[in-house]
This record gives C-alpha cells, sequence and structure tokens, in this order.
C-alpha cells in the first residue's frame, strides 16, 4: 500500500468531498483502496501524460500541478477541453474505455506546469471497482460531476461571448490564470491569443475606471 498516496489524497479530503458529494468514510475507504495499486510520476512542464494516437492505460492523480486535456481538429489546430489541477484525477474517459480494445486515444493530457502525482493503472482500477461496491457509488459521483460540468461547458462554449467565457473560467478555476500561458487559456475560450490580450487589457481598464469612481 503506497503510504504517500494516502498522505496526498488526504490533503484534498475535504474539498474533494464538498465538489463530486461523498462522505469522510466513502473518500477514505477508496483511498485505501487505490493506494494498493497508485504509483508515483514526475513530469516536467510541456510533457504528455498521454498521447493522442495511443491507447490510454492509466489514470493519472494529481497532487501538484497544473494539466491540460484537448485534441487536434481536422485543421490541425489544438483544440483544449479543460484543466486539471491538484486533488483531481487527469483523465479522458472515453480513451481510457476505447484503450481496453487497444483502440488509439483521441485526446492528449500535458503538463501545463511540473506535476508530481500517481498513476492508477485502469484495467487494475476496474477489476477494483467489481470488488468494491464503495468504489461504484464513488465514480458514480464523479462521472454526475463531470456530466454537470461537461453541459455547462457547452453552454458556456455555443451561448456566451468571449468575455463572459474568460470569466466564466475564471470562476471555475480561480487563480489558475497565473499559472498557465495565455496561449492555453486562449485554446480553452476559442479565441486567439491576440484577443486574449485585448481582453485582459479591457478588464483592467475597466477595472482601473471602476477604481477612480469609488475614489
Amino acid at each position: 500500500m503506497n503510504a504517500d498516496f494516502i498522505k496526498q489524497r488526504n490533503r484534498f479530503k475535504s474539498a474533494t468531498m464538498k465538489r463530486i458529494d461523498v462522505s469522510d468514510e466513502s473518500y477514505t475507504n477508496v483511498t485505501n483502496i487505490l493506494a494498493t495499486i497508485a504509483k508515483p510520476f514526475h513530469v516536467r512542464k510541456g510533457e504528455y501524460l498521454q498521447r493522442a494516437g495511443v491507447p490510454a492505460t492509466q489514470v493519472h492523480w494529481l497532487a501538484s500541478g497544473v494539466a491540460r486535456s484537448g485534441f487536434f481538429n481536422r485543421d490541425g489546430v489544438e483544440m483544449t477541453l479543460r484543466f486539471y489541477r491538484e486533488g483531481e484525477s487527469a483523465t479522458t474517459l472515453t480513451d481510457l474505455i476505447n484503450g481496453e480494445n487497444g483502440q488509439a486515444a483521441v485526446q492528449f493530457l500535458i503538463a501545463e506546469t511540473p506535476i508530481h502525482g500517481f498513476t492508477l493503472d485502469w484495467k487494475l482500477a476496474c477489476e477494483l471497482r467489481a470488488q468494491h461496491e464503495v468504489m461504484q457509488h464513488y465514480h458514480l459521483n464523479i462521472a454526475m460531476a463531470g456530466l454537470q460540468s461537461l453541459a455547462q461547458r457547452a453552454y458556456n462554449c455555443g451561448e456566451t461571448s468571449a468575455q463572459e467565457r474568460l470569466a466564466a473560467f475564471r470562476e471555475e478555476y480561480p487563480g489558475l490564470e497565473a499559472r498557465i500561458s495565455q496561449r492555453a487559456i486562449a485554446s480553452y475560450l476559442g479565441i486567439t491569443p491576440q484577443y486574449m490580450s485585448r481582453l485582459r487589457r479591457e478588464a483592467e481598464a475597466e477595472a482601473t475606471a471602476g477604481e477612480a469612481r469609488r475614489a
């Protein structure tokens, strides 16, 4: 059993319990079960955790750092889908399921910062889930939280302006903007880095004007 994995997971217990709505007992039990297969990993900024075109076989749980998932469209343009932070599993579920049959992953996972974490073999994790009812309920809650996030993301992309999408990004990922590249954020918002710079300048100008009015 990996004691460091348990220690690191416990750092994020309260936040994760709130995010996916599970009990202390459930979180602890799942942590202890997964600790039997957890293996440490380290990557530098810019390194891939998962490459598109290669079957996905591992879940990456992050103890520190930020990862980004995305894909390349038909024109070869990089499209960002979401970000993963400390205490979260960087996972592209469809790719993991398809990887069981040897199919290549469509999405990539790349380190936006140096990352320390633990890999969990997907096949072994599925076997453990089949054996433990607590893991079945736990992962159902994760799936539901993921679907809610996906639905909100779809709305933000289709029904809001770039300014509103930036505001939604800042609300969903507080503090992340200062840790990652402007290019990555622009890709997530579906705009160019140049337009991203313009949005930031406009936001800063509005904030300055607001402070002047209050003075």
